[in-house]
């Protein structure tokens, strides 16, 4: 009998909340998050750097992930439950030949199949990329956003299993009520503590080192672990209160140009994820 009951897939952009939300999930007692579960390929290869092929949090000697074994008979997935006694997986890899992959083998096994199709305002997206890579355009981060969408939308419309929409800027302003309808659409009862993902154990591979560097300090981080930030990313989230805070940062950052320039390329399908609600003043966020 398969221990793995549900494979839940976080579909979508990078740079739209995945981490956050796979935390929030993990927290389930009955879930457990493995970040960017495609990564795990990399266990093994020197070639990759080290922070690509280890446990974010706990490093190379992660009690979840290391000498994990996956093969023709144990899917990953189906190893994830066995090792953490959960029978709810989730996984946020972006890649979507991964994802076609997976979903298929895991629903030929027997196991419920979830995607959770993320989303948030493009222009979030394209101005946390160029935060993370300047070196790119804003037409280029544009076009990578329009196709990661275009394409995620095509394998939804093919997925075996159950489809979800969620969208960031709900999850974080609305955590209680959006947690309840995925909790639902999953087979989970919902347990409050999942607004505290910040305060769970947790094992992601990859991920958003900013978010994963709000989890608790009592866990054990071992040596080689990568949650360690620096520069502008450390200051935000230095001051970032352990709690849900909706960033919409490319308000003030995403230069006119840059604005101009995502509008050519990606504003007609933006105009479904635009979050135009006006952020909330200091007073407003005490």
């Amino acid at each position: 009998m398969r221990t793995n009951t549900t494979a839940v897939f976080i579909g979508g952009a990078g740079h739209s909340g995945s981490t956050l939300l796979g935390l929030c999930l993990g927290s389930h007692p009955q879930v457990f998050y493995g970040g960017e579960a495609r990564k795990s390929i990399f266990f093994g290869n020197e070639k990759k750097p080290l922070r690509k092929r280890m446990c974010k949090v706990c490093g190379p000697e992660c009690k979840v992930w290391n000498h994990l074994v996956v093969n023709d008979e144990i899917d990953l997935y189906e190893a994830l439950s066995v090792r953490t006694g959960r029978p709810v997986t989730v996984d946020s890899t972006k890649s979507l030949e991964w994802l076609e992959q997976q979903s298929a083998l895991v629903h030929a096994r027997g196991a419920k199949t979830v995607l959770l199709f993320l989303s948030r305002d493009g222009r979030a997206v394209v101005s946390s990329g160029l935060r993370k890579y300047p070196e790119e355009s804003a037409t280029e981060h544009a076009q990578k956003w329009r196709s990661q969408m275009e394409g995620t939308a095509a394998f939804a419309a093919r997925f075996p299993g159950t489809v979800e929409r969620v969208r960031y800027e709900e999850l974080v302003t609305a955590p209680e009520a959006t947690l309840r309808r995925l909790c639902e659409v999953i087979g989970l009862a919902f347990d409050p503590v999942m607004l505290d993902p910040f305060s769970s154990e947790q094992h992601p591979l990859g991920g958003n080192a900013g978010t994963q560097s709000l989890l608790q300090k009592t866990q054990t981080k071992a040596e080689g672990g990568s949650v360690p930030i620096s520069g502008s990313k450390k200051d935000y989230y230095s001051a970032h209160p352990k709690t849900f805070v909706l960033d919409l940062r490319w308000k003030r950052e995403l230069p006119a140009q840059a604005l101009a320039d995502f509008e050519a390329v990606a504003g007609a399908l933006n105009a479904a994820y635009a979050w135009d609600v006006a952020e909330p003043t200091p007073e407003e966020r005490s």
